[in-house]
């Protein structure tokens, strides 16, 4: 029945109703965390304020590259998931584990700008230390754009947060990797709800961005064979009126959508037009919004005369499918520490700062990097060339290639799963069992 109550699929999948708790975003970044800020030729870099290792120690730079500042939307991101990765480079300082050479990850704000972001890429490498690797990537298209040209400079990239599928593609992209599961990973866990409730007619609604649009082809491939009906597939670029009022006239009671929250507060102001809710509806759309966002987006909503009361209607009982933040085992990970034990650390750790829910996947990302480099010292160790790691430049083609297979070679359990990576795929994510919020 479309208004059951919704629990046991694999990924988080959040069920929420309109009048859910608002989570406040409140942050005092530059009180909370001691950073070093410099500036080199217009582009500003941050690097780690933490204490550091006799001057005898020589460093392994990383270039860390996300959004900061308070000024765009997701630099709550990045300085969410910093004192995660404090954390972990910390204990991985404790544990000597890249000895003599300790971990120093340099921050340059991208601002979630493409030409920021490249800026800001460039500048590092041309002004700052030979860095390693990178760590980051938040937003899709600046990432993409970095990605792209990683192989000419013989850079791995680790991200912790860019979940659009485009960015599986080896071909394009062999030297980028994500401990964050891809956007498609939910696509399971869709399939598993709709066969616990045993629906077996749907419809799709997406809107016209290629990040929606590989999402819903991936679902079309896992629904396959599954004995459940794809009745009507609509898509839509700024008016979605016309895909609801096709969707309700082909009598699509479960609708699975791929959309951003802006877009969200659109569709569910048609689908009130259209009576499209109730207990006789189920809408299933990404549970990665932000928190409150339908206050964030009522706005926008209302310039097309859509009252926050029928908003708040629509969308009562809407289910929002995600991956989960953490593992939910209770088992001791690469640090030595629990998944519950690392989160009560993180949050002691980030006192004033708003939290992010990739942190544990920086935090893991953080430990991934460490173990690459380790594992290359160890093919470089046991070389007749003599090379040291340190030695690293961007022309060097033979280290590069050295740390890209020591990647591909990375394997542990982590707070937020195990990580596994063969032949260059995403890393591989398991699916959890999460107890939903109640559909009213």
């Amino acid at each position: 029945m479309a208004g059951s109550r919704a629990r046991d699929w694999g990924v988080a999948v959040m069920a929420m109703g309109a009048h859910l708790g608002i989570w406040g975003l409140h942050w005092d970044f530059w009180e909370t965390l001691s950073l070093l800020l410099w500036c080199s030729v217009g582009s500003w870099g941050w690097a780690r304020g933490a204490p550091r290792p006799p001057p005898s120690s020589p460093p392994l730079s990383i270039m860390g590259l996300m959004p900061l500042t308070k000024e765009v939307a997701k630099g709550s991101i990045g300085r969410g998931v910093l004192p995660a990765v404090e954390l972990a480079i910390e204990q991985i300082r404790n544990e000597s584990l890249l000895r003599p050479y300790f971990l120093d990850l340099r921050l340059y704000d991208t601002e979630c700008d493409n030409a920021k972001g490249l800026k800001a890429f460039y500048d590092a490498i041309k002004y700052g230390p030979n860095h390693l690797m990178v760590f980051g990537g938040v937003c899709p298209s600046v990432t993409s754009i970095i990605a792209e040209s990683l192989q000419g400079w013989n850079l791995v990239q680790l991200s912790f947060a860019a979940t659009t599928p485009v960015l599986a593609d080896k071909k394009k992209y062999p030297y980028f990797f994500r401990t964050v599961p891809s956007d498609n990973a939910v696509n399971p866990a869709i399939l598993k709800l709709l066969k616990y409730y045993q629906w077996k007619r749907v419809g799709t609604l997406t809107q016209d961005v290629q990040r929606f649009s590989e999402v819903r082809n991936d679902l079309t491939g896992v629904l396959y064979g599954e004995d459940i009906e794809i009745s009507d597939t609509e898509s839509f670029s700024n008016d979605p009126c016309t895909s609801v009022k096709k969707l309700k006239g082909n009598d699509v009671r479960i609708i699975l959508g791929q959309f951003d929250q802006n877009m969200a507060a659109k569709v569910f102001c048609c689908a009130y037009e259209e009576n499209m809710y109730g207990s006789k509806y189920q809408w299933i759309i990404p549970g990665w919004y932000e928190p409150s966002w339908w206050e964030q987006v009522h706005t926008e909503a209302n310039s097309s005369h859509c009252l926050r009361k029928n908003l708040l209607a629509a969308m009562e009982g809407y289910i929002g499918v995600d991956f989960e933040p953490l593992s939910s085992k209770q088992i001791k990970t690469i640090s030595g520490k629990t998944p519950q034990q690392y989160e009560r650390e993180y949050n002691s750790k980030r006192s004033g700062v708003g939290p992010s829910k990739f942190h544990g996947y920086a935090y893991d990302g953080i430990w991934v990097i460490a173990k690459t480099l380790q594992r290359a010292m160890e093919t470089l160790h046991a070389g007749s060339r003599h090379q040291r790691i340190q030695d690293f430049n961007y022309t060097d083609h033979t280290l590069g290639r050295i740390i890209l297979n020591a990647m591909n070679e990375t394997n542990f359990f982590g707070v937020t799963d195990a990580y596994s990576l063969q032949n260059g795929n995403d890393w591989a994510e398991s699916y959890r069992v999460q107890e939903a919020f109640a559909i009213s």
